[in-house]
């Protein structure tokens, strides 16, 4: 890892769930355009991130402890300017409704994708507050946070209807002091966590491709699009906000 330096306004960005899918992605197209980045993740790290130049620390966001210490391993002194959100958790086929919910399920998912947002917000905000130019943090939702599911998958689908609520607290709180929060809300997204789903079923990716307006499925580079947009000053007067990144599918009255 290395040190961060001083508070000027070189770009810098931590990111989360940086070992696959929109976490990747994003931290790779952060490079590319310039930030010094740092990936976060429990799992090992992509052969990508090193030869990209981005940083990696380990930390498992279900641990409230670990992203106060990660922060301080990653950045010491230095400042932020950009943190993404994108660690995400969704077991498909044992997430159920959430009045027969598996407890055990229901806390691990609130605690990776809620919680874990909410201590990485926290520990990110005392480096946030000595950039001197800006600063702001996107936060990974769903369209499921926005709109019910045909099958119901209530820990997830209530955990990113919570991490929309929390990005809009928190950007009115930390508005006058020049720090913006937003949400991107993915719909039908190709990532590794659904990956195999599609292997197993490949009617059901045409099904989900076929409800997508623009027929086809998204792509974590799509994901990583918005979220770098968000975070660049051309979004500066842009905070409180949830952008939909779906191909069309929640414009729908079906």
């Amino acid at each position: 890892m290395r040190p961060g330096e001083g508070t000027g306004s070189a770009r810098t960005a931590v990111v989360t769930g940086a070992a696959g899918g929109i976490g990747l992605a994003t931290a790779l197209r952060l490079a590319r355009e310039g930030y010094r980045v740092w990936g976060l993740d429990v799992k090992e790290e992509p052969p990508e991130l090193a030869a990209a130049g981005v940083s990696w620390a380990s930390a498992d966001l279900s641990d409230p402890s670990a992203p106060a210490r990660v922060m301080a391993e990653c950045l010491g002194e230095g400042h932020l300017t950009s943190l993404v959100n994108a660690a995400g958790v969704a077991w498909f086929g044992r997430d159920v409704s959430a009045l027969d919910a598996d407890e055990d399920l229901w806390s691990r998912t609130l605690a990776i994708n809620l919680e874990g947002t909410r201590h990485m917000s926290a520990a990110a905000l005392p480096y946030l507050r000595r950039c001197s130019d800006g600063a702001a943090m996107v936060h990974v939702a769903s369209i499921a946070g926005v709109r019910g599911m045909d099958s119901p998958m209530d820990a997830y689908q209530i955990s990113k209807a919570a991490v929309i609520s929390l990005s809009r607290s928190i950007a009115l709180q930390l508005g006058p002091e020049g720090i913006r929060s937003n949400t991107v809300c993915p719909g039908a997204i190709l990532t590794p966590m659904v990956s195999p789903l599609y292997d197993e079923s490949p009617e059901r990716r045409v099904r989900m491709e076929q409800k997508t307006p623009l027929r086809r499925l998204g792509m974590p580079d799509d994901i990583a699009s918005a979220i770098y947009w968000l975070l660049s000053d051309e979004a500066s007067f842009v905070t409180a906000t949830d952008l939909v990144v779906d191909g069309g599918w929640v414009a729908q009255v079906v």
